[in-house]
C-alpha cells in the first residue's frame, strides 16, 4: 500500500537523513543493531550500476554521432569546473595553513600497501584485460570502455542486426530502471541507517585537531559548490539553481550518506531524466562523472596536501602550488568513485612532493568524515554538467 498525505513528507530523503543524524548523537550504541539495512541498501544500488551502465552507453551511442558531440562537451566542463575547484582549494589552503606550526600532530607510520603509481596502473584501469574480472571488481571505467567499442563496432554491423541489439539495450535498461525505482522507494531506511552507522563511531575529537583544516574545506566546497557550480548553471541555462537543487535532492542526499559516486549513479540518473535531460546525455556523462569527475576531490586533496606540507615543515613556492592543483585535478581519475579510494594515489602523491608517507595517516583520520560531503560535491559537478551538456545539444 502506498504512503500517501502527511506520512508521505516524512517518510523522504531529508528525514532520512536527519533521522540518522539523531540517533547517532543521541543513541551510538545502537547503530550496530541497523547497519546491515545500509549495506543491503548501497549493495542493492551498486548491484543495478555495471548493468546499467552498459547498456545505457550502448544504447545511447550506438545509433549516431552522440560520443563525439556528448563526449567532448562533457570532459570540457569536468576539466574546467575541476580546474577552478583545485585552484579555489589551493589558495584557500594557502591562506588557512599560514599559521599551523610545523608538528602539531604525532603520526604513525602507515603502511600504504600497493600505493605505487605508474602508467601501466592508468591503462590497466582504464583498458580491461578480462571483462568478467572487470564486473566482479565493479571497474566502472572497464564498463564503460567495453560499452564504447560495442557502441562503435555495432554501426558496422548489418542494420537488422543493430536494430535487434538497440532493442534489446533499451529494453534492458527500462528493466533495470523499473528495478531502480522500487529500491528508491526505501531510500529514506536505508539513508538513515547509513548516516546513523557512520556517524555513530566518528571520533569527533581528532577531526576538530585541525579546526583550521575543517573550516578551510567547508569554505572551499561552499564557494565551490555553492557559488561557482549554481553561477555557471545559472549563466549558461538561464534557469534557477535552487530549484535543480531541490530537483536532485535524492542524488545529494544519496551521496552525501554513501560517501561513493558510484552508488549514486543511478539515482542520479533517475533523478535527471526526470527534470528532462536525455537519456543519451544521462547514460554517457554521469558514468564518466562516476569516475573521472574531479570537483570535491581535487579541491579536498588540494587543501589536504597543502595542510601536509606545512605540517611537515615545508615551504611550499608559487611553482609547487601550481604543481598541487595540476597534481590534484590528475589524480581523482584513478579513485573510482568508491569510498576511501584515494589512498593509494594519496601516498603517491605525497611521494611526489618528497613528504614522509607518516602523513598518510593524517589522511585516514580526516577522510573519513570529509568522503561523505566531498562525494556530494562530486555528485553536485556531476548533476550540473550533464544538465549544461544536455541543454548545449539542444541549442545545438
Amino acid at each position: 500500500m502506498p504512503i500517501t498525505g502527511p506520512l508521505r513528507r516524512l517518510y523522504s530523503v531529508p528525514v532520512g537523513l536527519l533521522l540518522g543524524i539523531v540517533l547517532a548523537l543521541l543513541v551510538p550504541e545502537g547503530a550496530p543493531n541497523v547497519a546491515w539495512i545500509g549495506q543491503v541498501f548501497i549493495s542493492i544500488l551498486k548491484l543495478l550500476i555495471l548493468p546499467l551502465i552498459l547498456v545505457s552507453i550502448y544504447a545511447s551511442l550506438s545509433g549516431g554521432r552522440e560520443l563525439r558531440r556528448i563526449g567532448g562537451r562533457t570532459l570540457l566542463y569536468y576539466v574546467t569546473t575541476s580546474a577552478v575547484a583545485a585552484g579555489l582549494g589551493t589558495l584557500i589552503g594557502l591562506a588557512f595553513s599560514r599559521e599551523l606550526p610545523a608538528g602539531l600532530l604525532r603520526l604513525e607510520q602507515v603502511e600504504p600497501g600497493a600505493a605505487s603509481f605508474s602508467i601501466e596502473h592508468l591503462v590497466a584501469n582504464l583498458v580491461p584485460s578480462n571483462l568478467f574480472a572487470s564486473l566482479a571488481d565493479g571497474n566502472i571505467l572497464h564498463i564503460v570502455f567495453v560499452a564504447i567499442v560495442l557502441a562503435i563496432a555495432s554501426r558496422r554491423i548489418a542494420g537488422e542486426q543493430r536494430e535487434t541489439l538497440l532493442a534489446g539495450a533499451r529494453a534492458a535498461d527500462a528493466l533495470l530502471m523499473q528495478v531502480l525505482r522500487g529500491v528508491l522507494a526505501l531510500a529514506p531506511v536505508g539513508i538513515a541507517a547509513l548516516i546513523y552507522d557512520g556517524l555513530a563511531g566518528m571520533d569527533w575529537a581528532e577531526v576538530f585537531q585541525l579546526h583550521a583544516f575543517v573550516w578551510a574545506v567547508a569554505l572551499a566546497a561552499v564557494l565551490h559548490a555553492g557559488v561557482f557550480l549554481p553561477t555557471l548553471f545559472r549563466l549558461r541555462t538561464g534557469s534557477s539553481p535552487w530549484r535543480f537543487v531541490a530537483a536532485c535532492r535524492a542524488p545529494l542526499m544519496t551521496a552525501l550518506s554513501t560517501a561513493s559516486s558510484a552508488a549514486t549513479y543511478p539515482v542520479s540518473k533517475q533523478a535527471l531524466e526526470d527534470t528532462g535531460v536525455s537519456e543519451r546525455v544521462t547514460a554517457f556523462s554521469l558514468p564518466l562523472g562516476a569516475t573521472l569527475n574531479m570537483d570535491g576531490s581535487a579541491l579536498y586533496q588540494s587543501i589536504l596536501l597543502i595542510f601536509m606540507s606545512q605540517l611537515a615543515g615545508v615551504d611550499l613556492s608559487a611553482a609547487q602550488a601550481l604543481f598541487i592543483v595540476l597534481l590534484t585535478m590528475a589524480s581523482s581519475a584513478g579513485t573510482a568513485g568508491i569510498p576511501g579510494g584515494g589512498i593509494a594515489l594519496m601516498a603517491f602523491m605525497l611521494d611526489l612532493l618528497g613528504l614522509p608517507q607518516t602523513y598518510l595517516a593524517l589522511y585516514l583520520v580526516v577522510d573519513r568524515f570529509f568522503d561523505y560531503p566531498i562525494t556530494a560535491v562530486n555528485v553536485w559537478g556531476d548533476l550540473v554538467v550533464a544538465a549544461l551538456v544536455d541543454r548545449d545539444l539542444r541549442r545545438g
